[in-house]
């Protein structure tokens, strides 16, 4: 109760701002925005077509990109179920925006770049929007809206999307890959000559992915390069045995059971979204948002482990008895099971004040609320390491290791959060934004972290009276209650016109959240601090706009879970929990070139050195510990020292042609620094042609080049400091990115 009344008095004070001082007449200059991102292409993810590509701001990525929906974020957290199953950038939204970090952290309490989305609304005249895309691998994708007035100041929204994707890698175990299915219908009302206006929007979406973009080929270590296995065509061919249906030993009833693929990979949603916007003449405006979600996650994949030779006297067989000896991947299944039910509301007033309007206020309110619960199996599957690869049996037995890295949890979450913020043109040359944010963060649950006698090892057990440690007997419960502040400060100075200074600096706190309690080992609930700083010069002509700028980044007590193999004995292999620090330092400069009529280039280049701190650890193996290692300023994995970005476009007429270009530098495998996967583009291309202004086409291309884009882990090598065994031809699996890809969209209005 404290809490929530200091939060109160707190937002009292904020509504009472001293900005009626006089100050001299503010002429109009090229302000730049704190609240967007610019020319990032968020949505040419040379990975996956369906969610919006992360970009990288010098941290470890997450999961999946956070995305945000009519001032509201899709989830409540990127997991369980994950924002991009439920969303659909397409012609049913109105407008699309990537946050600035700046924005992100007052808006959402987390340091990254958000994707904003605006759902159509009814405007005075009825419009038909239809867009239909296919690709030469057979996907087709229907997307359509439908909107239009009713009666005086009321109209209505209608939009279907559909998606059917077979793959480039057609797989036995399900015809189509990809499944997604939204449908959405709204009314709304505007009224006082447009300036307010309230809508209610219905939306239900379900998502099926059985995709599979893996497959063997040597890695050598000694620079970085991939090379073929056998025949095998990464992108092309099949190295997903038909695990249909999927096997499993289900958690929470500790009973081996069977379940069809397909249902066991179904996402869905229902959501109910009310927005009320009202603007008073003198442009004082409230915006305020509330939605309701039932979502379910059911998620079965197979991610490559180890790969390794067998003979006949192993114990491997096939499914009719016969010996199997050669390569042997091991497959590591996860079936997780996750529920989100979510009541989310954000308030928000802005305005102008001062005697030239040179502040633009806002003060906003959350309150978000969640029940989460999960219940995730897992297990081991080993099969041919081949095209087309057949399932294997180890000792007569379909899977071993059952919920060896199993997860259970459930409980709720509260996060109540007020922010605010000032742009002040003080004059002329100077503009500042300051911001701030302070959250009241709750969070009530109970885990199953069940061990074995030494309480070192998860172990599968009946967890039916979830939450129950069977060495204690007690419950896991676990509890928070935590004050969790943000702070934004953007500075510029003009020097000339044209020319100046420029300045950031983004603080962000957060907490642990349900699904840091999910594993067999409590969580470290020191808060995770988050600093940026980044300052530089900015020059904007006619002709470019330019920006350079250098940055740090830190972040505390980073959290993940790792496998680790036992470099004595590498058929053991244990997942820890590990919390180490990471930094950044590094150098940007972003431009935006305009030489001539029609022709744009955006171009951007990224320095940075991204790297572990504070990071040592011992891990514990079934012999007794292990070495003690130290990582402390070694560079973090999957992470690059170069980025460039080159975006050149050339439109005349009824015509556009376009190209996109990224550069990755290498990557780190291992954390001990001693293998990498050398550098690699991801190319994107197309052609535009406007027929009318109700018909146009659009044919695109992904992955230009051709390139693989091979990357993947090796666990035995983590910990490896003799990396002989890898510098030539080591056979692994990992992922690739899309293959060559052609794509015709059409696009009506009516």
């Amino acid at each position: 109760m404290k809490i929530k009344n200091l939060l109160s008095a707190i937002a009292l004070c904020c509504c009472l701002p001293n900005y009626l001082l006089a100050q001299q007449e503010i002429q109009k200059d090229s302000i730049p925005s704190t609240r967007e991102a610019k020319n990032r292409n968020v949505m040419l993810n040379a990975s996956s077509d369906v969610q919006p590509r992360h970009i990288s701001i010098g941290l470890p990525a997450k999961f999946a990109s956070d995305i945000f929906e009519d001032g509201l974020p899709v989830s409540f957290c990127y997991w369980p179920v994950l924002p991009y199953t439920t969303w659909h950038n397409g012609v049913s939204q109105s407008s699309t925006s990537l946050m600035s970090l700046s924005e992100s952290a007052l808006q959402y309490g987390i340091l990254d770049y958000i994707v904003s989305t605006t759902s159509r609304h009814a405007g005075n005249h009825f419009q038909g929007l239809a867009n239909y895309t296919l690709n030469h691998h057979g996907k087709q994708q229907f997307d359509v809206n439908l909107s239009g007035p009713i009666a005086k100041g009321w109209g209505y929204t209608l939009g279907v999307y559909q998606n059917f994707d077979p793959g480039s890698n057609k797989l036995d175990v399900s015809r189509i890959q990809d499944r997604m299915e939204i449908y959405k219908i709204g009314l709304n009302k505007r009224w006082a000559e447009g300036r307010g206006e309230v809508s209610l929007l219905y939306q239900y979406a379900t998502y099926t992915s059985i995709a599979d973009a893996r497959g063997p080929f040597y890695f050598n270590g000694a620079d970085g390069s991939v090379d073929k296995f056998e025949d095998f065509d990464l992108g092309h061919d099949q190295y997903l045995p038909n695990y249909n249906p999927v096997h499993y030993l289900d958690i929470e009833t500790n009973k081996e059971a069977d379940k069809n693929i397909v249902d066991a990979n179904r996402d869905h949603a229902h959501q109910l979204i009310f927005n009320l916007n009202y603007t008073w003449q003198n442009g004082t405006k409230f915006t305020f948002g509330s939605k309701l979600k039932d979502g379910e996650q059911l998620s079965a994949g197979y991610t490559p482990a180890g790969i390794f030779k067998v003979t006949a006297s192993n114990g491997y067989t096939y499914e009719n008895g016969q010996a199997y000896e050669g390569y042997v991947q091991n497959r590591h299944f996860m079936m997780p099971r996750g529920i989100e039910r979510s009541w989310l509301t954000t308030a928000t007033l802005s305005g102008k004040a001062g005697n030239r309007k040179q502040h633009a206020w806002r003060i906003g309110l959350n309150e978000w609320f969640n029940y989460q619960r999960m219940s995730y199996n897992t297990g081991i599957f080993p099969h041919e390491v081949k095209e087309d690869p057949k399932k294997l049996l180890l000792n007569g037995k379909i899977g071993t290791n059952y919920n060896a890295g199993a997860d259970y949890y459930h409980g709720h979450e509260n996060r109540l959060g007020m922010f605010i913020s000032d742009d002040w043109t003080v004059n002329n040359r100077l503009w500042l934004s300051v911001g701030f944010r302070i959250e009241w963060q709750n969070t009530h649950g109970k885990g199953a972290f069940a061990y074995t006698a030494d309480g070192k090892l998860f172990e599968p057990a009946n967890i039916r009276k979830a939450g129950f440690n069977i060495v204690t007997g007690k419950p896991n419960r676990f509890t928070g209650d935590w004050i969790n502040p943000s702070f934004t400060f953007n500075g510029r100075f003009t020097i000339t016109r044209g020319f100046g200074l420029l300045g950031e600096y983004v603080y962000v706190r957060q907490r642990p959240n349900m699904q840091d309690y999910a594993g067999c080992y409590m969580p470290v609930e020191s808060p995770i601090n988050i600093n940026m700083l980044r300052g530089g010069i900015y020059y904007n002509a006619d002709w470019i706009q330019l920006t350079s700028q250098v940055f740090h980044i830190s972040q505390t007590n980073y959290k993940s879970r790792s496998q680790f193999t036992n470099p004595a004995d590498q058929s053991e292999t244990v997942t820890l929990p590990i919390v180490n620090d990471v930094a950044t330092f590094g150098w940007t400069t972003d431009a935006m070139l305009t030489p001539f009529k029609g022709f744009s280039f955006h171009g951007l280049l990224t320095l940075q050195n991204p790297q572990y701190k504070n990071f040592k650890f011992q891990p514990i193996f079934k012999d007794g510990p292990g070495q003690l290692y130290d990582f402390n300023n070694k560079n973090t994995t999957a992470m690059s020292k170069m980025i460039i970005e080159l975006d050149p476009s050339y439109q005349t007429g009824k015509w556009r042609f376009w190209l996109s270009f990224r550069y990755q530098s290498k990557q780190y495998i291992n954390k001990t620094n001693t293998l990498y996967f050398k550098g690699r583009w991801e190319t994107f291309g197309g052609i535009d042609y406007t027929l009318n202004e109700h018909v146009s086409f659009a044919l695109n291309v992904v992955n230009i080049l051709n390139q693989k884009g091979a990357s993947g882990n090796i666990p035995a090598a983590d910990l490896a400091t003799d990396v002989s065994a890898y510098q030539h031809h080591y056979l692994m699996a990992g992922n690739y990115i899309r293959p060559f890809t052609m794509e015709l969209k059409a696009a009506v209005k009516f």
